[in-house]
């Protein structure tokens, strides 16, 4: 009877050096990247720069700047599952650029020939390669600040805004250059409870904006991690928007649950800005 504590102490220690290796693993999702873009090439960027976004204009792949020569800072905007031709995406592009940034509409599945990631899913991880080539192509442009160079996603864009805010993507995509701070906008943190996208090692400006009712990515695993990272001091900021569904800025998806909320979508807008302007 004496052994007992002693026995039980040591299966504790097991069952904690497991839980730390389980934590430490789970955290690394450098061969996640490695595998999920093996034999994946990164989408071309257009050379022709464009002055507005209007209902006609090609958004795929292509750069629209202010007027004036610049430097301007810079957003890589990218899409949700639905792709880059969906209409919110043409109203962000053009707030933007009504705000003062060059922006370039990153199209991560046209030029793939995928109309849909719910009929033919692509990673997110690909999408970090692209918002790394886009990155590449805007530090070239002599009207982009290159110090000042962020990017924006929704839902699967969002995914990939916080693949970017660890230096884990650079490292496995080999990019030198690393985007200033970017925004993910109604997305979560896990993926399917094993594949994390926020990570601990977060060491560049990342704001996460939530649905409070997201069935499609809810918010609960974001949670106590979020408030973890920040206590470390990883530039961690977030918002959930009470009674806000995934989607909020999308119009006539209701048969997809969610709810088209004006006000929502003028905020998170309003925020983003706010963060980029917090974060030159």
């Amino acid at each position: 009877m004496q052994q007992q504590p002693e026995l039980i102490r040591g299966w504790i220690m097991v069952l904690l050096s497991f839980a730390l290796s389980t934590f430490v693993h789970a955290q690394d999702i450098r061969d996640t990247l490695r595998k999920r873009t093996q034999g994946q090439k990164p989408v071309s960027m257009e050379t022709e720069v464009k002055g507005s976004i209007d209902a006609f204009s090609r958004l795929s792949n292509y750069t629209f700047k202010p007027s004036g020569e610049g430097p301007f800072p810079a957003v890589v905007l990218m899409h949700t599952c639905g792709g880059i031709a969906n209409a919110h995406m043409r109203i962000h592009g053009r707030e933007l650029l009504e705000s003062g940034y060059v922006v370039l509409m990153l199209d991560s599945f046209g030029p793939r020939g995928i109309s849909s990631c719910q009929t033919r899913p692509i990673a997110s991880s690909v999408g970090a390669m692209d918002a790394y080539a886009a990155l590449d192509f805007l530090a070239k442009q002599p009207f982009v600040d290159k110090s000042r160079i962020y990017q924006s996603g929704y839902s699967w864009g969002a995914a990939t805004a916080m693949l970017l805010a660890s230096p884990q993507s650079a490292e496995v995509l080999d990019s030198a250059l690393r985007f200033r701070a970017t925004v993910s906008n109604y997305s979560t943190c896990v993926f399917g409870g094993r594949y994390p996208a926020v990570t601990r090692d977060t060491d560049r400006p990342l704001l996460m904006l939530f649905g409070e009712l997201d069935q499609e990515l809810p918010l609960t695993s974001c949670f106590p991690l979020l408030e973890e990272m920040k206590a470390a001091g990883a530039p961690v900021q977030w918002h959930v928007y009470p009674g806000a569904t995934h989607g909020w800025d999308k119009q006539g998806e209701g048969r997809n649950g969610y709810v088209y909320d004006e006000a929502t979508a003028k905020d998170a807008t309003r925020r983003m800005l706010e963060f980029f302007a917090q974060n030159k």
